[in-house]
């Protein structure tokens, strides 16, 4: 996993069968977080007749996913409903096919789902996995994958905002330039297609585009995490708890038009593909500093108690959205 990322596992004792999952399924968690009770669900990543596991990233200080994190222990007691939601048919499975998987940043974790099912339910699956981060740090998942791709029936692609790679196909954000590209290069010639995608909105709909443009379109079935199956009826749904934040990178703008209060805005950027630069998320590396250009910030419990940036100026790391509106310039 990642620094800001953890993986669960559950014993559900006798009710385990309750719990077998198809890929792509979720698990929804009734929790108690700040004198409140929630609903939040996450993606089953175990693979099928293993002991339920899901992958948690944090990306909110005082919420459901920092509890998961930072508190829970080994034999806590969770309450948790059984698998829901319907990604994956299995009927794929009577013949071979080539599974083609896209996803960014969290959204990695019901396409492992599919990739691991698949690899194991007929040895003449093939899986292609496109995925999408701000930095190589940001990739959940990512000892797995790599023990995967020792198959050759399964190819990785990794994509990284900030550059790291180098070349020129895999730096920056996806486009359509990249993507036909890519398909030009893993799309198979001879056996069925099947597609699915999982990520931030803006990227979904970027690859859903590409699917329909291309010389022989195909069709992408999408996973999103914004769908919560249940809402709890004692969840506080506060107005204007959200923010609209636009982030300006190397002379690039990007708005963001509803940013939850709980979230540093860099972890809104990286759920958002934005590349922006970083090498720590406490305060440390000044490399996330950005110039306020207006609206408010408040800062989350500050990490370390090192220096701060000089007045006007703000650490993306540290600072969640203060006002309805906040605009900040990096780079």
């Amino acid at each position: 996993m990642t620094p800001q990322s953890v993986v669960v596992t559950l014993d559900p004792g006798p009710a385990l069968p309750r719990f077998r999952h198809t890929p792509g399924q979720r698990v929804t968690f009734c929790l108690d977080i700040n004198d409140s009770s929630c609903f939040r669900s996450y993606n089953l990543v175990n693979a099928l007749g293993d002991l339920p596991q899901v992958a948690v990233k944090q990306v909110a200080n005082g919420g459901c996913s920092q509890m998961f994190n930072e508190q829970l222990q080994p034999g806590d007691v969770l309450k948790v409903a059984p698998p829901t939601g319907h990604l994956y048919d299995l009927s794929l499975d009577h013949r071979a096919h080539h599974l083609l998987l896209f996803a960014a940043g969290s959204g990695i974790t019901p396409m492992f789902s599919v990739a691991q099912h698949a690899l194991k339910a007929r040895p003449d699956h093939r899986v292609t996995l496109i995925y999408a981060n701000s930095t190589a740090r940001s990739i959940m998942m990512q000892q797995e994958l790599d023990r995967m791709a020792h198959s050759k029936r399964f190819e990785v692609f990794h994509v990284l905002g900030d550059g790291a790679t180098g070349e020129d196909l895999s730096t920056g954000r996806l486009d359509h330039a990249k993507l036909n590209r890519l398909m030009e290069q893993y799309r198979s010639s001879d056996l069925p297609e099947a597609a699915f995608q999982s990520g931030p909105d803006g990227f979904m709909h970027l690859i859903q585009e590409a699917a329909s443009n291309q010389p022989l379109p195909f069709r992408v079935k999408r996973y999103s995490f914004a769908e919560q199956p249940f809402v709890h009826p004692a969840e506080n749904r506060t107005e204007g708890a959200d923010s609209e934040v636009t982030i300006t990178v190397n002379g690039v703008t990007h708005t963001l038009p509803s940013v939850s209060r709980r979230m540093t805005l860099l972890d809104a950027a990286d759920e958002a593909g934005i590349a922006m630069t970083a090498n720590c998320k406490s305060g440390i590396c000044h490399r996330c500093k950005a110039k306020l250009v207006s609206g408010q910030t408040f800062q989350s419990p500050p990490v370390n108690a090192g220096r701060r940036p000089e007045n006007g100026w703000i650490l993306c790391c540290q600072e969640r959205p203060g006002s309805k509106k906040v605009e900040i310039e990096v780079g």
